[in-house]
Order: structure tokens, then sequence, then C-alpha cells
């Protein structure tokens, strides 16, 4: 029953992601205008992450009932990180498709109550952006057969999210200004972090017919910490450019700290994946987290 419970609560969701989804959101509150006193800002930070929980709860049912991914044996599923194991929640039976489909729709159905209110106390425009959110999970798992793998998982930690924080704070927000400042945490998670997380799921996945970028650096054997530093690189003179423009404060600046970490850790990944994964996934959340506090205080 314990462990019945555990993957319920605290599996399927994966909230290992949550700096990632509750930086995107902050940052939105706060590119808006928003404030950490402001009711509607801890809200919206709510809606986020319980529409995060039901996206990953979904992935894991889609991923066994509709793409057959992680239908098969224990060699040709997805394998078990060290930061989720939601992915095999179904395959090692822990919980049936049923229960995941429930699980999944749970958090969806908890996420509507503060949607709604702040559709009805702010914009209408925070509901189509949070059901757009919802659907981002199928186009995901559809993705990875056509190539937008990694664009889907962008838009939800990205744009979507920045912008369920501009809405809920401002009813007019610069909501352009949000999409500009959203690539840094589109990026991290999606297009830097797919490569690293599928990274030993490739073999089994590319026999299967999936589409991606994140496998190709697999199957063309180039370099993963080599991948990862040119999207280092490009991420760095991106945020360099969100500062001069005056979309970030200069103060975000402080997240630079966590790129000579990062440069060691993309050293040693080749040979010691397994040790060096869980430092990188920590290392990136702690970027976003620094840029975050450091938009905080700098707008101030």
């Amino acid at each position: 029953m314990k462990v019945r419970l555990k993957a319920h609560v605290l599996t399927l969701p994966r909230w290992f992601a949550i700096p990632f989804f509750s930086s995107a959101v902050l940052i939105g509150c706060l590119l808006a205008g928003g404030h950490f006193s402001e009711l509607h800002l801890w809200l919206a930070l709510i809606t986020g992450l319980l529409i995060m929980a039901g996206g990953h709860s979904f992935n894991t049912f889609l991923d066994y009932e509709w793409t057959k991914l992680d239908k098969e044996g224990p060699e040709g599923r997805s394998v078990e990180k060290r930061y989720t194991v939601g992915q095999s929640v179904i395959a090692t039976g822990v919980l049936s498709s049923r229960e995941v489909l429930f699980n999944a729709l749970g958090w969806y159905f908890l996420a509507l109550g503060p949607l709604i209110y702040l559709a009805i106390s702010s914009s209408l425009w925070i509901l189509l952006i949070g059901f757009l959110g919802m659907l981002v999970t199928f186009w995901y798992c559809w993705g990875k057969f056509n190539w937008t793998h990694e664009t889907a998982l962008a838009a939800g930690v990205g744009p979507l999210s920045v912008l369920i924080g501009m809405f809920a704070v401002n009813p007019n927000p610069p909501w352009v200004i949000g999409l500009i400042a959203s690539f840094p945490f589109a990026l991290v998670l999606s297009y830097m972090g797919l490569a690293l997380d599928e990274w030993p799921d490739a073999e089994a996945n590319l026999k299967k017919g999936v589409k991606s970028v994140a496998y190709k650096v697999w199957e063309y054997k180039f370099d993963l910490g080599v991948y990862l530093l040119i999207w280092i690189l490009f991420l760095l003179i991106y945020h360099v450019f969100l500062i001069a423009v005056d979309i970030l404060a200069p103060l975000t600046a402080i997240s630079f700290f966590t790129v000579p970490p990062l440069i060691a850790l993309c050293v040693f990944i080749r040979i010691n994946y397994d040790k060096v994964v869980l430092p990188v996934v920590g290392v990136a959340a702690l970027y976003l987290v620094l840029l975050t506090v450091g938009q905080a205080i700098g707008s101030v």
C-alpha cells in the first residue's frame, strides 16, 4: 500500500522538475509586475505545478498505452533514472494503466480550481493557456515520432509557464517580452535536458522509430558533453542579450556561478554518466533558481 501511495503522490508527478517549472512561472509573474506578497502569484505557481504533475503522469500512461515505448520488457523500455522512475510504474506492475490515468486526470482536476479563479479575477486568457499546458503532454508523446519532441517540452516549461505567471498577476501583461524571456527556461529542460535524459534510452527507442535530435546525439556518436557545452554557450549569450535589452535585471547574472561546475560535469559525463547525470540536473536547476532570485531582487 505504501509503495502504491508513493507512486501516486511522489513518483508519477516527477517533482524533481519543480525548480524548472516554478522558476518559469515566477519569472512571468515578476516581468508582469507581480510581487511575492500577492495571492495571485502563489496561485499561479500552484496551478503551474499541478499541470506539470498531471502532464508527467499522463506521459507515463501515454508511453505505455499509446506510443507503446514503455510496454516491452526491461531492456526495451525507458531506463529508470537516478532522479525519476515515473516512466516504469505501469510496466513494473506498481500501478495499473487505469490507476495512472485517474492519477493524471486528478492532478488536472486540482489545477482547475486556481486556474478558474485566476481566469475570473485576472484574465480569461489564463484559462486557454492552462488548457494548452495540459495538452502539451499529448504533443510531447506524439512528437517523439516527428522531430518535435524537444519543441513540445520547450513550449510547456517555457512560454506557457511564463504566460501563466504573467496573466495571473496582470490582465494585460507585456506577453511578447514574456515569450522572449522564456527561452532560457525552455532550453535548459528541453533542448539540453532531453539529450541528457534520453541518452540511456536511445538505442531501444530508435529501433521503435523515434525521431528526435536528442536521440541522434547518441546514434551519431556526437559527444554528449560537447553537445551540452554548445547549448550552455548559446544560453549564456542569450542571457547576456536579455540583460542588455533590459528584459532581465543585471543581478540575474549571479546564475553564471553555476557555469564552472556545469563545464566540469560535462567533461566527466562521457565516462561517468550514471554518477554525473544527477549533479548536472541539480546544477541546471540551480541556474534557473538563481536567475529567478536575481530578477526578484534586481527588479525591486
